[in-house]
């Protein structure tokens, strides 16, 4: 071992004994004369209070005399004008040697609290004032000879602790530094033995001592394998970096089951260093076929592809590829088709939803059609009534595509709510209370600011409300249906609300559903509160139903803060 190293570190101990005493020493110091001060303040504040009491000089005088022979305390007590009332002489020391003593009494006349202490701290002048009595201010003198006795012995026994910490401060960094001589050594040794082939040392500074002898031999090692395995390995953390932005799994599999290898997705289904067991303690159905396919791939040597749906309802398409020979792995890649069989289902219901619900205008203008051709157009009212009717449901067959090319988009994420505009939401109420199929005797009310506008897909929108306000006109027999709306700065609130039979509540989880009716009745397909969800989702907003049996429904409809405030046109 260096022996500068061994005196370094005694050097360091020493430095830091000596701080530490020199320290604590400073702190006792202080700490003694902060005790010793409060001692005296505390005594004469006492005193001070005793002293409130003695309306007489005589009776001051006496209690005086009292208090200094019970606390060993010279206290001299003086009235308003400085005139002293106690005895001069108090506990062996008489006014004039007090140190400090008309300083004291100046700052006590002034109101101000006075405490001063000798340089060793042997003694202190305390002076406070006397709120009622005879007198008004109290000074006092105490000596404490066992503070400066307390002193004398930190300030003597400082240097000896001093010698006492040093010593052994410097025999504990004589032993670490040994110590930490030898584990160097030993690590010198181990980098010299990695060079030759064992990997296992770690690399430190260059410092010509036992360390920079590490260093040195973790530096040839370096250089010795960066030749071998520097390629390779970049090549490796490349191809795993590859493999990691896959969107589909990618597990490797040797020949006993054990995983060698998974990337991110594949890490969703099993572990690195996992075992899988053919017999299915691999744990759930997913990896139990893999562990299945893994093993045909080493048995049959014959590639694999299968799908299959899991018990929780995911839809996986499983690729093997066999190994080249009997020491490589097979390669296990699955695909999650889960969500593309989900859109290609939701896609075919809606599809049928849509041709059902076109239906609706297309017999409306058919009929118009027919009833003209037999005869009614030679009538001019009757002519002028039906093209009218073709003229709404035209527009109306119209806007309802355009509304449901948007939502089939939509459902297969291509395309969000688009052609936004403003939309006076009095006026669309309006014109929505004028075609609502409500029963007679209905009505139909508008409760809405005139100057509330909303930017948005006003196809999406109205096609929201109709079917909306469809279905509660199909279920109010009497009463009224009302068209209401608010908003403000984070969000505008639609409400349809009707007087009608109402839903019950096992119904009320269903209603969404397509081709769901409520109740026992026949007419409708039950498409259009789906509808109606779908548009409002689309638009970025929340609809939802509250409903008591025989009291009526509530359609609340939450669109974002897309709100515009102008004045009506």
């Amino acid at each position: 071992m260096r022996w500068w190293l061994a005196a370094a570190f005694a050097a360091v101990a020493a430095l830091t004994a000596a701080a530490v005493v020199e320290v604590m020493n400073t702190r006792s110091e202080a700490a003694l004369r902060a005790h010793a001060a409060d001692l005296a303040v505390g005594s004469t504040v006492s005193a001070a209070e005793a002293l409130k009491f003695d309306r007489t000089r005589a009776a001051v005088r006496a209690q005086t005399e009292r208090l200094a022979l019970a606390d060993r305390t010279a206290f001299f007590v003086f009235d308003q004008q400085g005139r002293l009332l106690s005895g001069r002489s108090s506990n062996g020391a008489t006014l004039p040697v007090i140190p400090h003593g008309a300083a004291a009494l100046r700052a006590a006349l002034g109101h101000h609290r006075f405490i001063e202490g000798s340089q060793d701290g042997a003694s202190f002048t305390v002076a406070v004032r006397i709120h009622s009595g005879a007198g008004r201010v109290i000074v006092s003198y105490s000596l404490k000879p066992e503070l400066a006795a307390q002193l004398g012995i930190v300030r003597n026994e400082g240097p000896r602790s001093a010698l006492i910490a040093f010593a052994l401060a410097a025999a504990a960094g004589l032993l670490i530094a040994t110590l930490i001589g030898r584990r160097l050594g030993g690590i010198a040794a181990d980098a010299r033995a990695i060079g030759l082939g064992d990997f296992s040392g770690r690399r430190v500074d260059r410092f010509p001592d036992e360390v920079g002898s590490l260093s040195r031999s973790i530096d040839g090692m370096r250089r010795q394998l960066a030749a071998l395995f520097g390629t390779l390995d970049e090549e490796r953390s490349r191809l795993e970096r590859l493999l990691g932005r896959l969107t589909d799994a990618v597990i490797l599999v040797d020949r006993d089951g054990m995983v060698e290898f998974a990337n991110d997705r594949g890490r969703e289904f099993v572990a690195a260093g996992q075992r899988l067991d053919v017999d299915g303690g691999g744990g759930d159905d997913g990896v139990a076929l893999l562990a299945r396919v893994a093993s045909d791939l080493h048995a049959s040597r014959a590639p694999v592809q299968l799908t299959t749906t899991l018990a929780e309802g995911r839809t996986l398409t499983i690729s093997g590829i066999p190994p080249a020979a009997d020491a490589d792995a097979a390669i296990v890649v699955v695909t999650d088709e889960t969500q593309r069989d989900r859109d290609e289902r939701s896609q075919r219901e809606f599809s049928t939803n849509a041709a059902h619900e076109l239906r609706t205008p297309l017999a409306a203008i058919v009929t118009a059609i027919e009833l003209l051709q037999t005869g009614a157009k030679e009538d001019t009212g009757a002519r002028d009534e039906f093209l009218a009717v073709i003229e709404r449901e035209s527009a109306r067959l119209t806007r309802l595509t355009r509304a449901l090319l948007v939502l089939a988009r939509a459902e297969r994420r291509e395309q969000a709510a688009d052609a936004r505009s403003i939309v006076r939401l009095r006026e669309l109420f309006a014109d929505l209370s004028e075609q609502a199929p409500a029963a007679p005797g209905v009505e139909v009310i508008v409760d809405c600011p005139h100057d509330l506008t909303l930017v948005a897909n006003s196809d999406l929108l109205e096609q929201a409300l109709a079917n909306v306000l469809a279905n509660a006109a199909q279920h109010t027999a009497g009463g009224s249906i009302t068209l209401r709306a608010s908003g403000g700065r984070d969000e505008t609130l639609i409400e349809v609300v009707d007087t009608g039979s109402g839903i019950p509540a096992a119904e009320q989880q269903r209603i969404f559903e397509r081709f769901y009716r409520a109740g026992s009745r026949d007419d409708g397909f039950g498409l259009g509160l789906t509808i109606a969800r779908e548009a409002v989702r689309v638009l970025g907003g929340e609809l939802r139903l509250d409903s008591t049996p025989g009291q009526g429904t509530t359609v609340r409809i939450r669109l974002p803060a897309d709100l515009m405030w102008e004045e009506a046109a």
